[in-house]
């Protein structure tokens, strides 16, 4: 019995094998139009990486003239970095000084006496203070380590607590303030006070103000006398003044001034000042008597500053009365040296006598600490031998520009000089050369079928190495790429002028590129890179750092705008390529275009190669199945065959 062939699922004359031959040629059109769109992606990725390049070389040399440039940088150098360092931004100006930290600011840091572990701070209302800034939040009750984290929850940048296990089965609580300076105490009010006393941290202070007695005392353009200011007191007469002396007082918020003052009347109520001789009628020289001045406005304080400020009247009265003045509003920050009696009544004479500074409240609300880690104060420095006084450490109001910051109190002097940052400017100069050798690297790569460009770039890695062989003379005789190139090393050994009419070379600052080397002729010198001389160029930095920003860059005709130079020639030439719609863009997009179009030739050739093959798949399929009933015919035939002669 012949074997039995079934249609699409058994071929008798392996028809997919012809089918799949045809196809195979049939396919040969678009294969060549995928390996065309491969070539184009590469082509694309290579335009690509060759913009970015371009693109860096770019932000560098823009970087060294443009407002941002590393010229305009300033470095801050401390002599003592453990003492007193410094940092210096663009606006700091040139300049030394000297300084001598005698103190460092601080914030307060109080501990407790050491606490049972089942200590818990009673609920209630805690209200703690740093300088102006009030903490307060309700505690429910709790552990030691509850009150803690809800301190510090509230604290934030303000207040900070902690435990310490000082001995076993005992912890000592840790309060202190973040904020340094004389002005930022920290003090305690309602249930913290209570707290802090119950715990050690603080102790009840007696409230006994602080007095202190003047007793310098100077009459205006006299000598100076000593003398206490009490008895009768110092007499300031008609029409003159004195001087009492309060050495320099930076008021508290309670500081008081507080004298006693008296007010006497001449014995006729009036007092005659003679102004001179003028002619009365009839020829005869008379007095003229000047207008009675009568005013209680006499005192005022003095500053440090050379300014002044009245003081309310005082009383008048001749028996001695009591004044009394909170001296901080009336100081607005300023140090108070000196009060002035200015006594310009015609009649009358001002004493005064018993002067007291008095500061009724004690320092940290009426309590004292009892094992204070460290206490708040100000930094305290001296410049060039003037005092400065700050809340912080850090201190960036002193010198425009320029910010310091203490470290340790010393009695060594400190040296801080502003400079140009020529490590900056170096830093960014090495920058520009590096990418320029890059792309010229790339761009050599590019337009040579050479491997010799690839070999002698010995600081490639062998990734690099690779993916440079992979791009090897892909854009070989590009005549734009190879003026571009050209282009760029005329630009960067090409003189450019000074404001002084002299013209200069890179070379000066130790960056050459160089045809010739001692042993012969080396052709990787021909490819256009740049070297740098490091000593060289540190030299020429230290001495002539203005003639490298020139050099680079310079405003030639007055308009602020620059206009001139090497990093501006540099960054008007790779422009056209990286600028939207530049020659990067242009040739992507062209690229993109033919990849499109071949897209939509792929999608055609597909759908006609499937049409092929089902047309294929059918006229073979046909073909089978006539063979097959042949071949059923021919057995037919053969079987009636054999009847008829067996009927015979």
């Amino acid at each position: 019995m012949p074997d039995i062939s079934i249609p699409g699922v058994k071929s008798r004359f392996d028809t997919e094998k012809i089918i799949e031959g045809l196809m195979r040629v049939e396919r040969l059109p678009k294969e060549r139009v995928e390996r065309a769109n491969e070539t184009l992606v590469s082509q694309k990725a290579n335009w690509q990486s060759l913009g970015r390049r371009i693109t860096q070389l770019r932000d560098d040399a823009r970087l060294l003239y443009s407002y941002q440039n590393p010229f305009n940088e300033k470095t801050a150098v401390s002599s003592n970095d453990t003492l007193l360092s410094a940092f210096a931004s663009r606006e700091a100006e040139a300049q030394q000084h000297e300084f001598v930290i005698k103190q460092t600011a601080s914030a307060d840091r109080f501990l407790s006496k050491p606490l049972d572990d089942n200590f818990h701070p009673p609920e209630g209302n805690y209200v703690f203070s740093v300088g102006e800034r009030d903490i307060s939040f309700k505690f429910s009750g709790g552990s030691l380590q509850d009150f803690v984290n809800t301190l510090n929850r509230r604290g934030q940048d303000n207040l900070r607590a902690g435990l310490v296990a000082a001995r076993k089965g005992e912890k000592t609580l840790v309060i202190e303030s973040l904020i340094p300076g004389e002005e930022n105490r920290l003090s305690f009010s309602e249930d913290a006070l209570r707290l802090a006393l119950q715990t050690g941290i603080a102790e009840q202070k007696t409230a006994e103000p602080k007095i202190t007695n003047i007793k310098a005392v100077s009459a205006r353009g006299g000598d100076s006398i000593n003398e206490a200011v009490s008895g009768d007191g110092l007499l300031t007469p008609p029409m003159s003044n004195s001087r009492i002396s309060l050495g320099d007082i930076q008021p508290s918020r309670s500081l008081i001034l507080r004298f006693e003052s008296s007010v006497n009347s001449a014995a006729d109520g009036t007092a005659a000042v003679q102004s001179g001789a003028v002619q009365a009628e009839g020829g005869d020289a008379s007095t003229q008597q000047e207008a009675r001045v009568d005013s209680l406005s006499v005192l005022n304080l003095e500053f440090s500053d050379g300014g002044t400020i009245a003081l309310p009247p005082v009383k008048d009265t001749e028996g001695f009365s009591q004044n009394q003045y909170q001296l901080y509003p009336l100081a607005e920050g300023k140090t108070i040296t000196g009060l002035n009696i200015d006594n310009n009544n015609t009649h009358r004479s001002v004493s005064i006598r018993n002067i007291q500074l008095f500061d009724p409240a004690p320092e940290g609300g009426g309590i004292k600490p009892l094992l204070p880690v460290s206490a708040a104060r100000d930094a305290v420095l001296l410049m060039d031998g003037i005092e400065i006084q700050r809340p912080s450490n850090t201190i960036d109001d002193l010198l425009p520009g320029l910010t310091l910051t203490a470290h340790t109190a010393s009695d060594i002097p400190v040296s801080i000089e502003v400079e140009t940052d020529t490590e900056g400017i170096k830093e960014a100069v090495i920058t520009l050369v590096g990418n320029y050798n890059r792309l010229m690297a790339e761009l050599n790569v590019l337009t040579r079928n050479d491997e010799s460009v690839i070999r002698e770039l010995s600081y490639l890695s062998p990734d690099e190495r690779e993916e440079l062989s992979s791009k090897l003379g892909v854009f070989s005789g590009d005549s734009e790429l190879l003026r571009f190139r050209g282009r760029l090393q005329q630009i960067m050994t090409s003189p450019y002028m000074d404001a002084f009419g002299q013209e200069h070379l890179l070379s000066s600052f130790g960056i050459t590129t160089d045809a010739r080397r001692v042993g012969g002729y080396d052709p990787s010198k021909m490819r256009g890179y740049m070297e740098i001389n490091e000593g060289v160029l540190d030299e020429a930095l230290k001495n002539n750092t203005d003639m490298l920003r020139q050099l680079l860059g310079r405003d030639s005709d007055g308009d602020l705008i620059i206009d001139t130079g090497l990093a501006y020639a540099l960054n008007q030439a790779v422009q056209p390529y990286v600028e939207l719609g530049g020659v990067i863009a242009a040739k992507t997009a062209g690229i993109d275009s033919r990849i499109a179009a071949n897209d939509s030739r792929i999608e055609t050739m597909d759908r006609q190669l499937s049409a092929k093959e089902r047309t294929l798949k059918t006229q073979y399929g046909e073909l089978e199945g006539a063979y097959t009933r042949m071949e059923r015919l021919s057995n037919s035939l053969e079987q009636l065959g054999r009847q008829t002669n067996n009927n015979r």
